[in-house]
């Protein structure tokens, strides 16, 4: 990957004299700031912008990194070959006509493939903007010169962009609106080889980035992508495209890129520590929080400095609907702050700063009351609120920073104020490091997000290490016997039974009489269950009686579910449990993450709560551990009024079976252990369905 970022040469494919072409745009850009050599290829010109062009590739004289490629689709696979030819193992391809316009277009890219392989080139493309590395003012990509004129504002937060004319567009508006310091800019199109993962793990070992913000509508190597996420000691910050039905429609004729499921998705990526963003500027205003802010107390204290009292009242109502706490100031600094405001003004925090601009003028009073505020024991945070444009103000920041520092205190900005004192003021808090915003309710969430966030250190492993899971002997016979795709319910507990997941007492019973027999060994109260073939949802069938307690209502149950079934499937009897709440567990497929074991709150109730989450399988031991945390409903797990607490071992184990399950057995579809009702704290699983993809499935 270092060769994209630092080439030593680089060849412009398509470079053209014609002024506002995008061969002319990117040679332009090139000379802003890249000090290698270029070369322009074009067969109709022999100088382009004062440099010496050549014919095709194979004519440059010397060495080549890089190639650029800006040429009609069509002719891209011949340019690949001729690179391969002239020893060049570095392209990207900002052409589009490929696999976004369909199938013509599928096969176009898939020859451009075969050709890189054939010459062992690494192809970045196509259909996107490039790379762009602002710091050294490299600019290999066709975006309008006008962007960066008026200057860019260079950072250490890094984007990998799955999106061509949104990087261009995003980066003018963070540097001419938001002053957020960006250092590279990766828009990686169509990702037909190098994709988010490649470019993810060189950025999380580059020196000049602190932290990575990505727009994704695929993501393509799912288990790689969490792989890296989950050893990052880099904040990475994701902002998914492609969630709605229709995102996902718009992603596929943007990008060729297939949506998964979103709540599995945002359930693993949380799980591997990334932050997810819910609009561009949130994802990159967060990425910069995180970057700047460091390590975070979680509570974040806050005083609130401002020059308005209702801007003081609607911060104390985001703090604390982020559950963030307002500091109570402590007496010295009440006594303190009695000094920078007139008599009849009590000190409390807000620190309402607008009656002291009259005393002692707006400079003296916001010095003053900051350095009463910053050494106070009570206080985590400053926030501070300024209105930009009336007074100087500029060299206070790094005054104040320095003092935060000195304090162990973060320090927030939120500022307004007239336009071109507003730009020059939020690029002076860029240099010293102080994150500023331009609402309120976006300072707040930003510092919310900082103090959730956990750098990675010795993380949990993810997934399971252990390499290949043999089933159990038992297990591994049950799949053999049973080859159909939908398994019912005492097929399906007998595999996890096998597998060491605890399962409730039952037994299949052919007549009233046998049931009535194995009543009495089971023990009253039991429920009767008819299994009939392919159905799974029995309860909506009316194949369900709960609650028998003894021999002349089993006898009528029986008879009862004996009509219904009209002869087909098997009778069931089971044990039944007092039940404190259900669970239900799971295993599902995604296309891009791959096997995955779900775990929620179950029963009849699954669906419509839909509080689940998710972790890649087989998970490690740890994960497991961990997943029941992770529930927005957890304190029913913890023992909740009175409750015994969930055995969490034992729940471990279950998890981390059906992991392996999934793992050891890629033809298993589905598996769903619901409910799975936990009994005095200990959960056992009394309804179960495996469905098996066959041979034959598409």
């Amino acid at each position: 990957m270092k060769t994209f970022f630092s080439p030593a040469s680089i060849a412009v494919i398509g470079a053209s004299p014609r002024e506002g072409s995008l061969g002319a745009q990117m040679i332009a850009n090139l000379l802003y700031g890249y000090t290698g050599k270029i070369y322009p290829v074009n067969p109709n010109h022999s100088e382009i912008a004062g440099l010496s062009a050549f014919p095709s590739v194979e004519d440059i004289p010397g060495p080549v990194d890089l190639a650029l490629m800006i040429v009609p689709a069509p002719s891209v696979p011949d340019q690949i070959e001729a690179c391969g030819r002239k020893g060049i193992r570095r392209i990207i391809i900002e052409s589009a006509g490929f696999a976004e316009t369909g199938p013509a277009g599928r096969a176009l890219q898939e020859r451009c493939l075969s050709a890189a392989r054939r010459a062992g080139i690494r192809l970045w493309g196509p259909n996107c903007m490039g790379l762009v590395d602002i710091p050294r003012k490299f600019f290999f990509t066709f975006m309008h010169p006008k962007l960066y004129v008026d200057g860019l504002v260079p950072g250490r937060i890094s984007m990998i962009v799955q999106s061509g004319m949104l990087s261009a567009g995003f980066l003018a508006d963070l540097m001419s609106e938001r002053a957020v310091g960006v250092g590279k800019a990766c828009s990686i199109g169509n990702k037909m080889d190098i994709d988010e993962c490649d470019v993810l793990e060189y950025l999380m070992e580059d020196d000049e980035t602190d932290a990575i913000a990505l727009y994704l509508e695929s993501i393509g190597r799912g288990r790689r992508f969490l792989e890296l996420a989950c050893r990052s000691k880099k904040p990475i910050v994701l902002l998914k495209g492609g969630k709605s039905s229709a995102g996902a429609k718009a992603a596929l004729s943007h990008t060729s890129s297939l949506a998964g499921n979103a709540r599995l998705q945002d359930a693993l990526l949380a799980l591997a520590g990334v932050t997810p963003a819910r609009d561009f500027q949130q994802m990159m205003e967060v990425a910069r929080a995180l970057a700047m802010i460091g390590k975070t107390p979680r509570a974040c204290r806050t005083a609130v400095l401002t020059f308005s009292g209702g801007a003081g009242i609607l911060s104390c109502d985001l703090l604390e609907a982020q559950g963030l706490r307002v500091a109570a100031l402590s007496p010295a600094t009440r006594r303190e702050l009695a000094g920078v405001f007139p008599d009849w003004m009590p000190a409390s925090n807000p620190v309402d700063l607008f009656p002291a601009f009259a005393r002692r003028g707006p400079i003296a009073a916001y010095d003053g009351a900051f350095r009463a505020v910053v050494k106070d024991p009570r206080v985590d945070v400053l926030f501070l609120h300024f209105f930009v444009g009336l007074y100087p103000n500029y060299e206070r920041l790094k005054v104040f920073k320095e003092m935060a520092d000195r304090e162990g205190k973060l320090l927030v900005i939120w500022a307004i104020g007239r336009r071109d004192a507003l730009r020059i003021f939020k690029r002076e808090a860029q240099e010293a490091a102080i994150p500023v915003h331009g609402e309120l309710y976006r300072a707040v969430e930003c510092l919310a997000f900082a103090s959730r966030y956990i750098p990675r250190r010795k993380t949990a492993r993810l997934l399971d290490g252990g390499g290949a899971y043999r089933l159990p002997p038992r297990a591994a016979a049950l799949l053999g016997e049973n080859r159909g795709r939908i398994w019912d319910e005492f097929d399906g507990k007998r595999l996890l039974k096998a597998l060491g997941v605890p399962v409730v007492v039952e037994k299949i019973v052919a007549t009233a009489a046998a049931a009535v027999a194995a009543a009495r060994q089971i023990g009253y109260p039991v429920v009767l269950k008819g299994l009939a073939p392919d159905n799974v949802h029995k309860t909506e069938a009316g194949l369900v009686v709960l609650n028998i307690s003894g021999p002349a209502a089993l006898e009528k149950a029986f008879a009862d579910l004996a009509r219904r079934m009209k002869g087909r499937g098997r009778m069931l009897l089971q044990r039944q449990l007092p039940v404190e709440y259900e669970l239900i567990v799971g295993l599902a497929r995604d296309a891009q993450f791959g096997p995955c074991v779900m775990l929620g709150l179950g029963g009849i109730f699954a669906e419509l709560q839909k509080d689940v989450v998710f972790a890649p399988a087989p998970l490690s031991a740890s994960i497991a551990r961990e997943l029941p945390d992770r529930l927005a409903g957890k304190k029913l797990l913890q023992g909740y009024r009175g409750q015994k607490p969930l055995d969490r071992k034992v729940m471990a184990e279950i998890l981390t079976a059906v992991g392996r399950l999934a793992a050891a057995c890629p033809d298993i579809e589905q598996l769903d252990v619901n409910p799975l009702v936990v009994c005095k704290g200990r959960p056992v699983a009394v309804d179960a369905t495996v469905v098996r993809r066959m041979k034959n499935d598409a």
